[in-house]
């Protein structure tokens, strides 16, 4: 395994770990509560009209909280693949003509740009969970 695909699968470890936590500690009571205030609905609702808007109330929250942590999540890669494809570009500006010292270059640039990612994982978290305790 080079140290690039060690690296590979550190982030994919932390964004897995991160997922998890935000889900255990936010996602999952906020679904508890908008299931809870849904069974409400069915005692409280007098129409179908009150009904449905009632489900759609009970929802938002946690609708939201997905929104957020889906464009987060997305950010992150976007920016992943852009310093993967500047890596790619910093290696052909190289124009070097050895595919095996291309690939060296290439993988040593990747490694960094993995590395520094893996430091934005507490960072983003962070950034997640403030966006989530705004929109409760």
């Amino acid at each position: 395994m080079s140290d690039a695909d060690a690296l590979q699968k550190k982030l994919q470890t932390g964004v897995d770990a991160m997922v998890k936590d935000i889900d255990s500690k936010y996602l999952r009571p906020r679904r508890k509560k908008a299931f809870l205030d849904m069974a409400a609905c069915c005692d409280s609702s007098p129409s179908q009209q009150a009904y449905q808007a009632c489900i759609q109330r009970a929802s938002l929250p946690e609708e939201k909280a997905q929104v957020a942590i889906k464009e987060e999540l997305n950010h992150f890669q976007d920016r992943l693949q852009r310093a993967a494809a500047a890596c790619q570009d910093e290696v052909k500006d190289k124009s070097i003509s050895d595919p095996d010292r291309a690939q060296l270059a290439f993988n040593k640039c990747l490694c960094s740009a993995l590395e520094k990612h893996i430091k934005m994982l507490p960072t983003m978290q962070k950034r997640i969970f403030a966006s989530l305790d705004a929109n409760k």
